[in-house]
Parts: structure tokens; C-alpha cells; sequence
């Protein structure tokens, strides 16, 4: 027992010397692996995001968050931005709109909101692109001329008979018609004064609501966050890069001192001498 515990303790004193004797190299390795790591990160493309957050009305006209989301990111919004924005670079229109896509995230939280970040290799760049999402967005709310022509009738409609039912209800109410919800005696049969007024109320819903479906979503009713302007890149994390290439190697350089003593240890035994030799003949290396 006492002897498997001094085994153990010169193995930790072994492995204690031999990184004291590649102290150098395991400091300054990686030391000038993070810096490699820091300088490559200065020369990569940086990547800034720009946020806006919408939130869809429960009134008409509306549309469902889901639905908006998977609008903002489809050839009926991406084709306009890239045209407005002259983003396809001479490339195909399909090929911008895929890598344009790729720029764009639309998602929808549990709160209902809709949450648009688009990513570009400068802030500004990032916010126009998410202005000109939401703008053209905003224009696919309008409705076609097929929608728009039937809408039109139905406020015609509604128009007229909310004010056929006004005339209805005030002569009603000077004929001093029984209490509300008791059927009348003469005049419309059957109808009385609650039921015009039901009628009354729907109509004029009508009146309200169709003329905002006319007009489509307008900016200022959706947009609670305008899209930011950040200071700040997103990617690369050139300090994450720099700690990580650092740490990684460190690490190689930690398991290559050990495999090199471990190495030469076994040359000092003849059994594992001959193993050595048929590895690096099998490997094509010379002693």
C-alpha cells in the first residue's frame, strides 16, 4: 500500500516536471495562439443585426402573427426589398432572395408579438433592410382590386342601412313604442326596439371597420420598436475567438508535452523500443 502511494506520488511529481521543464512553451504557445486567433477575428466580416418589434391589432383588418412572420420572409416582400435596396449585386433574383433570407428572422413570442432581426455588414445597411421589410410588408396588407372593389359595396351596403335603421329607430322612439324588448303594435311587425338597436350596432361596426381594412396596416398602429441602429457587431466575437483558440491550444500543447515524455519513456524500455520501431517502420518514418 505504501509502496502503490510512493508510485503515486513520483508519477505526480514526473508529471509536475515536465511541465515545469515546457513551462515557456505552454505559456507563450497559447498566448500566441490567442492573438493569431484576436488579429484573424479583426479581418473577418463583421455582422450587425438590427431589431424591430410589431405588434398585430386584435381588430380588423389584421393578420395572424404566424402569418405575418412567414410574409415578411417570402418572395412577396424579400422580391420589392432587394429592387428598392439594389441588393442583388448582379446576381439572380432567386439567389438574392435565398441569401437575403438568410439575413431576415421573424418570429413570433409567446406574447403574441412579432420580433424581426435582420442581420447585414453595417448598421445602417441592417436597419434599412428592416424599415424596407416592414414597409413593404405593410403594403402587401392592402387588399387586391378584387378585395377592395367588394369591400367598397359592402360599406355602400352598410352605409345605407345603418341609415335606414337610424331613420327606423328615432321613429320608434317618437311614436313612444312599448319598453325595450316588448313587441310593437303597429309599424314593423314582430320588430322591436332592442333588435333595431342590435342592427343599429352592427352596421355602424361595419362603417368603422371597413374603411381601416381599405387602408391596409399602417405603420404607426404595428410598430412599437422601430428597427435599432446597434454600435456594436454582433459576429465575430473576436475575445470568445481569442479565448477559445487560446484555451484549445493549450490544451494540444499540454497532451503533446505528455505524449512526447511518455515517448521517450518507452524507449528506455527494450520491449516497447521494438514496438516503437515497427510503428514507424509501418508508418514509413526513419529512427
Amino acid at each position: 500500500m505504501e509502496m502503490d502511494t510512493e508510485e503515486n506520488e513520483i508519477s505526480l511529481l514526473d508529471l509536475l516536471l515536465v511541465v515545469a521543464d515546457n513551462l515557456k512553451l505552454l505559456i507563450l504557445g497559447p498566448l500566441l495562439a490567442g492573438l493569431l486567433a484576436l488579429g484573424i477575428g479583426y479581418t473577418l466580416p463583421q455582422s450587425f443585426s438590427s431589431q424591430a418589434i410589431l405588434a398585430l391589432p386584435t381588430q380588423p383588418p389584421t393578420q395572424p402573427p404566424a402569418q405575418a412572420a412567414a410574409m415578411m420572409v417570402s418572395p412577396l416582400v424579400l422580391d420589392p426589398v432587394i429592387v428598392a435596396l439594389n441588393l442583388s449585386g448582379g446576381q439572380a433574383i432567386e439567389q438574392a432572395r435565398t441569401e437575403l433570407a438568410k439575413q431576415i428572422k421573424a418570429t413570433v413570442g409567446k406574447d403574441a408579438l412579432l420580433r424581426l432581426d435582420v442581420s447585414a455588414t453595417t448598421a445602417l445597411q441592417a436597419q434599412a433592410i428592416a424599415n424596407a421589410v416592414i414597409d413593404h410588408w405593410l403594403k402587401n396588407t392592402l387588399p387586391t382590386p378584387q378585395e377592395r372593389e367588394d369591400l367598397e359595396q359592402r360599406l355602400a351596403y352598410a352605409k345605407g342601412a345603418l341609415a335606414s335603421v337610424d331613420r327606423l329607430l328615432a321613429r320608434l322612439t317618437a311614436e313612444g313604442a312599448a319598453s325595450l324588448g316588448q313587441p310593437l303594435t303597429r309599424g314593423e311587425a314582430g320588430t322591436s326596439i332592442v333588435a333595431v338597436g342590435e342592427l343599429q350596432a352592427r352596421y355602424f361596426a361595419e362603417v368603422l371597420t371597413i374603411p381601416r381594412a381599405l387602408q391596409g396596416l399602417s405603420r404607426d398602429a404595428v410598430v412599437k420598436q422601430a428597427p435599432t441602429l446597434s454600435v456594436e457587431p454582433v459576429a465575430p466575437k473576436k475575445s470568445l475567438i481569442a479565448v477559445l483558440a487560446a484555451l484549445g491550444a493549450g490544451f494540444a500543447l499540454l497532451l503533446w508535452v505528455f505524449m512526447r515524455q511518455a515517448w521517450k519513456r518507452a524507449a528506455q524500455d527494450p520491449q516497447a523500443a521494438q514496438k516503437q520501431v515497427r510503428l514507424r517502420a509501418a508508418l514509413g518514418l526513419k529512427g
